[in-house]
């Protein structure tokens, strides 16, 4: 086995609640006359098809998305972060608002009106989105980091389409909003001879229940189903034979969606500065008069965010098989902290589906990886 361990401090194959959104798992009336039944090739989760593991953080934070500004010593800092494990898909909605933000602050303080230098703090997805747009717009942008694509969290990334749950009135509507600005770009992708942005795919989903109790809530009010979900009946390879539902959804290979989104602002002139910042002193002593904060997590040391709440996970890599280019879920009642869920890349199979609370030590604990294959074998064993 490939020993290859990585540890990054942003994660993106969240929770079950985000993963399938707004499927519905009460148990399926079958209709055996209209039930359609579908042939696929079960994934080996065997020692030695394993390529590497992953371990990171999911940067929630307890009250949402920030997106606000504030005047500090005669510039305008606007925060654009805590998109919680969802920043590949909001990541263009989010851009959207910032440039909205931004406009309505050069109205309000009319000495910026002129001002088109704008330094962004931070070189994730959120980072780069927000470059992306400003750039389109016709700013000019310098991008502050102390880490650059490819060695990013962003990068590695799952690409679940996956909107984040709140229940604050003023967060649901942003987070509608944003959804609804990404999903119409990224959709635009998948029917495009010259799409915009590289690693937008459609993928096919099968969803299935465990009977039991779960305390994981599996309802997302705002995630959008591209097609209607379909009851079928699954028969893997290995002579498994499930019922579940299956429907298409938008997904981003992160590797890909990453780099090519930072060549793009590169060619259009963006500047790149290796930079730490340690305190805010360092962020107003920039030369830009306007700054966008996209740091995300690092916003708890920078500027003392202390509603961060983050939630460790675990991956395990697969050397990708041919024929398993399909998403799977199942919940585990019995430990609402796990599920199984896998998601293909081109390069890679990703097991994922842990949930952990309190952890933020980022090293890798084979006790969890450990389940997280035993998950995925029981899931093949069991009809």
């Amino acid at each position: 086995m490939k020993n290859l361990i990585l540890h990054h401090t942003l994660f993106f194959l969240i929770s079950a609640q985000q993963i399938f959104g707004n499927v519905e798992f009460s148990t399926p009336e079958v209709d055996n006359e209209n039930i359609e039944d579908v042939y696929l090739r079960a994934p080996n989760f065997s020692d030695e098809n394993i390529s590497g593991f992953n371990v990171g953080l999911r940067p929630y934070r307890k009250s949402g998305i920030r997106l606000e500004t504030e005047i500090m010593e005669g510039k305008i800092l606007i925060h654009n972060y805590g998109y919680g494990g969802s920043g590949l898909t909001l990541s263009l909605g989010g851009a959207h608002e910032v440039l909205s933000i931004l406009e309505q602050e050069k109205i309000n303080n009319p000495q910026f009106e002129s001002t088109q230098c704008v330094a962004i703090l931070g070189a994730g997805v959120i980072g780069l989105a927000t470059a992306y747009e400003l750039m389109n717009r016709g700013y000019t942008v310098n991008i502050y980091a102390e880490n650059f694509s490819p060695n990013l969290t962003s990068n590695v990334a799952a690409g679940i389409w996956s909107p984040p749950v709140s229940e604050n009135e003023n967060q649901q509507k942003l987070i509608k909003k944003m959804l609804e600005i990404s999903n119409q770009r990224f959709k635009a992708c998948i029917s495009s001879a010259h799409p915009e942005f590289a690693g937008v795919r459609m993928l096919t989903c099968y969803s299935f229940k465990k009977l039991g109790n779960s305390n994981v809530d599996l309802t997302n009010k705002f995630q959008e189903s591209l097609t209607e979900k379909r009851i079928v009946r699954v028969h893997f390879d290995n002579g498994i034979i499930k019922i579940g539902k299956r429907k298409q959804e938008l997904g981003l290979d992160g590797k890909i969606f990453m780099d090519d989104l930072y060549a793009k602002i590169v060619s259009k002139g963006a500047k790149i500065y290796s930079k730490k910042f340690s305190n805010i002193d360092d962020v107003v002593s920039l030369s830009e008069k306007i700054i966008i904060n996209c740091t995300s997590l690092g916003s708890r040391n920078l500027f003392n965010d202390q509603d961060f709440a983050p939630v460790r996970g675990h991956l395990v890599y697969f050397q990708p098989q041919k024929g398993v280019d399909y998403m799977l879920y199942q919940n585990i009642p019995e430990d609402s902290n796990y599920w199984f869920s896998i998601y293909p890349w081109n390069d890679r199979l990703i097991l994922g589906g842990v949930f952990e609370n309190g952890m933020e030590k980022l090293q890798i604990d084979s006790t969890v990886t450990n389940k997280l294959i035993k998950n995925g074998k029981d899931f093949f064993k069991e009809n």
